[in-house]
């Protein structure tokens, strides 16, 4: 046990204290993702996790492999598996809706794509463009139809506003930041113990031992003691507002905004789901306006209030340009809602979009005001 957190010559009563305290949190942490502590590995971020994994993978895969990549994802995700197609020396095979407004990962287009060769599919738990939520069991049951066959999901845009099980999803791989979960800039990733056995090599040294999760996807294995010991205070907040309560109160901040929205389709497009279903949605909503540029309307927003959204393509740039058909660079207006947000923001906002509009159109009627 010492030779985990502490120098294996350091047997004292303190340092073996040290070490069984920190297992014991270890096991709460890792029950965030429904998880076993020897199944959790953490990193500096999702991006630097998907790229040691795709290291780890490579010496058990070939140039027979087939890597299917969903082209709805996020380039963390995304520059991970061409990094290992590259080295391996494959082409990619890209998992790619037609082109539309509501994008969703198409089940029998997995199908089509799948082969005895494939060994990776990866894709998005939900979309972190469109907050479109993607069913994730049931592209598990397609992988694992072809013997061999791993399923890599991200899940940063899930975690902030879901609870995560892994073990219900049937995933092989799942990895997410806490600094998008209102906690530390870490990466936390799951990986099947099965999985890591058969497919995994180590990223660790000669001294190490090779078979703990660690070792096999961090160089040196970075334990970060003093990051990981703050998430159970932000596992805790969590868990004392409950999940359904978090999923309730996003519903109505959705169908807040959504319900403008969709009341004024010559002027709003909206990209993902057009309701506000949380079974079909998270509460991050992108939309355009027909006649100004994403950049124009987040400025405005700004220069007129102290509410922040976003705008651009979110680093799904190929999501934006390939299946949405539009700019690049420009992308789209992205508004992000979670539990602290208020009925009351979303309220201001609507009336400073209305607003804004109105005044472009040289209309001189006061602001609409939306009852929520």
């Amino acid at each position: 046990m010492a030779s985990i957190y502490v120098p294996n010559y350091l047997t004292d009563q303190e340092s073996i204290a040290f070490n069984e305290e920190f297992e014991s949190s270890d096991q709460y942490r890792a029950a965030f993702m429904n998880a076993a502590p020897d199944e959790i590995a953490y990193g500096a971020s999702t991006t630097q996790l998907f790229r040691n994994l795709a290291m780890s993978l490579l010496p058990n895969l070939n140039t027979d492999s087939e890597i299917i990549v969903s082209i709805l994802c996020h380039e963390a995700s995304i520059g991970a598996w061409t990094f290992l197609a590259a080295r391996l020396g494959i082409a990619i095979k890209w998992w790619t809706p037609g082109r539309t407004n509501n994008p969703t990962l198409d089940l029998e287009k997995l199908k089509s794509l799948m082969s005895p060769k494939t060994r990776l599919v990866t894709c998005g738990h939900v979309s972190n463009l469109m907050g479109t939520i993607h069913p994730i069991k049931e592209v598990a049951d397609i992988v694992h139809a072809t013997p061999g066959a791993m399923l890599c999901v991200d899940g940063v845009a899930y975690a902030p506003h879901r609870r995560i099980d892994v073990k219900a999803l049937d995933v092989d791989f799942y990895c997410f930041s806490w600094y998008k979960v209102f906690g530390p800039r870490l990466g936390m990733m799951y990986a099947r113990r099965s999985v890591q056995d058969r497919s995994m090599a180590s990223l660790g040294h000669y001294y190490l031992d090779h078979r703990p999760l660690g070792t096999k996807l961090c160089l040196g294995w970075t334990a970060a003691f003093d990051v990981r010991s703050g998430l159970t205070a932000i596992m805790r907040y969590l868990d004392r507002i409950g999940w359904d309560a978090i999923t309730k109160h996003e519903e109505k901040l959705t169908e807040a905004l959504l319900s403008y929205l969709r009341s004024k389709p010559d002027i709003y497009v909206i990209y993902g789901e057009q309701s506000s279903d949380p079974d079909l949605r998270v509460s991050l909503i992108t939309f355009s306006v027909k006649g100004w540029t994403p950049e124009d309307i987040a400025n405005e927003i700004m220069n007129h209030s102290t509410i922040r959204i976003g705008w651009s393509h979110a680093y799904s740039k190929r999501l934006v340009e390939e299946v949405l058909g539009l700019d690049g660079e420009q992308g789209v207006v992205r508004v992000s809602f979670v539990h602290y947000n208020s009925l009351e923001e979303v309220n201001l906002l609507i009336k400073l979009l209305d607003h804004i509009i109105c005044e472009r159109l040289g209309k001189t009627r006061k602001p609409r005001t939306v009852k929520l």
